[in-house]
C-alpha cells in the first residue's frame, strides 16, 4: 500500500513536470501559404505601412466612450484593439513576427500548398529566409531607434528578400496557378 501511495505521489509530481519539459511542437502546424498568409503577409504589410506614414505621429487614445462605439459598430477584438499597439511598436512587433517567420519558413517538414515539401534544403530558399531575418532585424533595430530614415532602409531589403523567394517559388504566369514551391 505504501508503495502504491509513492507511485501516485510521484506520478502527480512528476507528470506535470514532464509535460511542461517537453515544451511546444518542433513540427510544423500549416503549410507555407497558411504561414505567409497568416504571419508573413500581414506583418510585411505593417512595415511598408512604415514607408508610406512615419510611425512616431501620435497614436490615437481609445476612452472607454470610443472603445464601446467602436465595439458596438464593428464587434471585432482587431477592431476594438487596433490602437493599442500602433506606431513604433507596431513596427517593431512586424519586424520581431517576419524575422522569427523566417524561421519557421525554414522548418524541416513543411510542406507547401500544393502538398510538396517546401524547398527548405535549395541554397536559394535558404538565402532569402537568411535575407528575411537579417533585414527584419534591421527595421527591428531602426523601430527601436525610432529611426523612420532605417525603417524605410530596412523595409527595402525586406521587400528584396520577399522577391527572392517569390520569384523561384510563387510567381510566374500566374501565381495561383499549380504547381507553387517547386524549383521550375
Amino acid at each position: 500500500m505504501k508503495r502504491l501511495v509513492s507511485v501516485l505521489v510521484l506520478s502527480v509530481v512528476l507528470v506535470p513536470g514532464t509535460a511542461l519539459a517537453q515544451g511546444v511542437s518542433e513540427e510544423p502546424i500549416g503549410n507555407l501559404a497558411e504561414l505567409m498568409r497568416g504571419l508573413m503577409f500581414p506583418n510585411a504589410n505593417k512595415l511598408f505601412d512604415a514607408q508610406a506614414v512615419e510611425p512616431g505621429g501620435p497614436v490615437p487614445e481609445m476612452n472607454s466612450e470610443t472603445r464601446d462605439a467602436v465595439s458596438a459598430l464593428i464587434g471585432s477584438a482587431s477592431s476594438r484593439f487596433a490602437t493599442i499597439y500602433r506606431g513604433w511598436p507596431e513596427v517593431a512587433g512586424a519586424a520581431v513576427a517576419l524575422a522569427d517567420g523566417a524561421k519557421l519558413a525554414m522548418l524541416p517538414g513543411r510542406l507547401c500548398d500544393n502538398g510538396v515539401p517546401a524547398p527548405v534544403d535549395q541554397a536559394d530558399y535558404i538565402e532569402g529566409a537568411r535575407m528575411l531575418e537579417e533585414y527584419s532585424i534591421d527595421a527591428l533595430n531602426g523601430a527601436r531607434e525610432q529611426n523612420w530614415d532605417a525603417v524605410w532602409e530596412a523595409v527595402n531589403y525586406v521587400n528584396e528578400s520577399c522577391t527572392h523567394c517569390h520569384k523561384t517559388y510563387r510567381d510566374g504566369p500566374d501565381s495561383r496557378q499549380e504547381p507553387r514551391c517547386e524549383v521550375q
